[in-house]
């Protein structure tokens, strides 16, 4: 009759070590999980900056290496569109920032004004490592851009072109003009903020076909 009850105090002896073990790792391993980093979030996607007034044209074309008709789905028309043409028209039309480190031109927008031609900036999100096309141009506005301290305001009254570019992830960028005496061309700078500066970068671009 001794043993059964041996065994089972044997038995209650066994559990209660079992979770005096788990009870002593618990704390332990939780301690080493917190400690352990988060791996950080991958970006999937880049931002772009575009300028709009009445006269200037700027659509963009997520996440495609052509241009598509005006009229057709899923084309931003940061400037040239019905509404932005209003709005700039009697100068209600305000930014919409993302957080893109401010620029000459987007700085000193309120110098680009003119008659019924208010100035303003519109950032969007598109995606990382795939191509985005942009229809962007100027016709009579063409003290509009600054790119590092250098205002254009002598050049052809008009500019325009359709091209591509793939953004990189997690980076941000500007559309731009910019000139070789008379000769116009489109350009994207990768904008880069350091130390209280902003640099800009031309990236690669291409000319967009139409789809």
């Amino acid at each position: 009759m001794k043993k059964p009850a041996f065994l089972f105090s044997l038995l209650l002896s066994a559990t209660s070590f079992a979770q005096d073990i788990a009870t002593t790792e618990t704390p332990a391993a939780a301690a080493e999980a917190a400690s352990t980093p988060a791996a950080p979030a991958i970006s999937t996607v880049s931002r772009l900056r575009l300028f709009g007034q009445n006269g200037a044209t700027a659509f963009l074309y997520r996440d495609s290496s052509c241009i598509r008709g005006m009229f057709s789905d899923g084309v931003e028309k940061a400037s040239g569109g019905m509404s932005s043409a209003f709005g700039s028209f009697i100068g209600s039309v305000s930014n919409t920032s993302l957080g893109i480190a401010e620029t000459e031109t987007s700085k000193n927008l309120s110098r680009k004004d003119g008659i019924f031609s208010k100035a303003y900036f519109r950032e969007y999100e598109v995606p990382a490592d795939k191509p985005s096309s942009l229809r962007i141009g100027f016709r009579d506005v063409s003290p509009f851009y600054v790119v590092n301290g250098i205002n254009y305001e002598t050049v052809s009254p008009s500019c325009s072109g359709d091209i591509t570019f793939t953004p990189r992830a997690g980076e941000d960028y500007e559309a731009a003009f910019s000139w070789e005496g008379k000769r116009c061309s489109i350009s994207i700078n990768r904008v880069i903020a350091r130390d209280g500066k902003t640099e800009l970068v031309p990236v690669p671009v291409t000319r967009a076909p139409s789809c």
